[in-house]
């Protein structure tokens, strides 16, 4: 067993004070202390070897990393800003649709009047048209004012 209580042979021994080795590596300033407490500790050598190695390449990667010109930042700076302004538009779009849809079925229903409305559904529970005829009326309702829709999105 080492003085600190951890077996060689398990190959890793841990030092209390790895922590403060690192911090100093990310500061940039490790201090008499830790420089000394460097010269008698392997595992904080190791530490401060891998790290410092880690750290430099970051610090030359960062230095080396090109910076878009001012023109481009402003370019894509407008881009982003048109672009965010153009969902906001759609989602007001969307839901103005979706009012006019609600008043358009509203106006609809009370102009057709109840007698009308009893009329049709007697007339598709008595089932007087035929399960083709049914479908395609059905299918016509339905398809005609999504392909209005879209007709008129895709201008």
């Amino acid at each position: 067993m080492s003085a600190r209580g951890v077996t060689a042979s398990a190959g890793s021994e841990r030092c209390p004070r790895e922590a403060e080795v690192l911090g100093g590596l990310g500061r940039g300033f490790l201090g008499l202390d830790l420089e000394a407490h460097l010269r008698d500790c392997e595992p904080c050598r190791e530490l401060h070897l891998v790290a410092g190695a880690l750290l430099t390449e970051r610090a030359e990667a960062i230095a080396e990393a090109p910076v878009p010109s001012a023109g481009t930042m402003w370019w894509r700076m407008r881009l982003r800003h048109r672009q965010e302004a153009q969902a906001t538009a759609r989602r007001a779009l969307l839901v103005g649709q979706a009012l006019s849809l609600a008043v358009a079925l509203a106006l609809l229903l009370s102009l057709l009047g109840p007698g009308v409305l009893h009329g049709l559904r007697q007339l598709f529970a008595d089932a007087r048209l035929g399960a083709l005829l049914l479908l395609a009326v059905v299918t016509l309702l339905v398809a005609v004012p999504i392909g209005g829709w879209l007709a008129l999105r895709g201008k």
